[in-house]
């Protein structure tokens, strides 16, 4: 009995680690790329952040999803984005695909997805070290922080929270995830800091924004806010580090920077 235990737990291990993956979410695949898993995805969306040189095929589009070119990747795992179409989802597993669907975005659903890859991938521990980035304690109260990207602003329910939470930092909003950007709601939520995320390919450091800070302090609605005055606005490229993913746990050291600039 135990000869055969051995070999079906060595059969597991190989079929995890020689499967063929392909990532419909370039926020999964920065966490499969921190899993050790470059090797193993075959497809990608052209958003995703592989190296220029990857082999990987670039033509995943769950907006515009096909059937053909996904199996000609010749994958035996798909991981699908959380608003990608529950009869895609369906199809792929009845073309006889083993597919993942990220979970509903929640201030806890990134540390949950990077555990579902890890389970799926057969990284499980790697993926446990990598959520435990998350969640990492603070010893500080937390100050509050408005988040402002293209055109919306992160709430405390949006995937954002855990990762503000281990700087030492919350969202100076009441409720929701993602909320329709608006002068008065910034105004009325008084933040101790701003932060403004700029689409990028690549990503950047937090940096002081002067300029920011200029357009804001022509507003009358906000030109009085102590974030203002206190030099507290910033700016962030985004890259692949603030999509849903583990590439979050590499933006903690310049939040916990932020938070530590702000006043007690």
């Amino acid at each position: 009995m135990r000869p055969l235990l051995l070999w079906l737990a060595t059969c597991l291990t190989l079929s995890a680690s020689g499967q063929r993956i392909a990532s419909y979410s370039p926020g999964a695949t920065q966490t499969l790329l921190d899993l050790g898993c470059a090797e193993e995805i075959v497809m990608a969306t052209r958003w995703c952040p592989l190296p220029k040189d990857h082999p990987a095929a670039r033509d995943a589009d769950v907006f515009l999803p096909d059937l053909e070119r996904l199996l000609k990747a010749k994958p035996d795992l798909v991981i699908l984005p959380r608003m990608a179409n529950p009869l895609w989802a369906e199809k792929c597993a009845k073309a006889g695909l083993r597919t993942v669907v990220l979970h509903p975005e929640a201030r806890d659903s990134v540390r949950k997805d990077i555990l579902l890859l890890g389970e799926a991938t057969g990284h499980a521990d790697q993926a446990k070290h990598l959520a435990s980035g998350l969640v990492a304690p603070t010893n500080k109260a937390p100050r509050t922080i408005i988040v402002v990207w293209d055109g919306v602003m992160a709430g405390p329910e949006s995937y954002l929270a855990e990762t503000l939470a281990a700087a030492g930092l919350k969202s100076a909003l009441g409720q929701g995830t993602w909320i329709k950007f608006d002068w008065e709601l910034l105004a009325a939520a008084k933040p101790d800091v701003v932060l403004w995320v700029q689409d990028s390919r690549t990503d950047g450091p937090i940096e002081a924004s002067p300029g920011k800070a200029n357009e804001m302090g022509k507003i009358p609605a906000i030109r009085d806010l102590s974030c203002l005055k206190n030099h507290h606005i910033y700016q962030v490229n985004s890259g692949s580090n603030w999509l849903p993913g583990s590439g979050l746990t590499k933006t903690i050291g310049g939040l916990t920077g932020v938070r530590s600039a702000i006043a007690e």
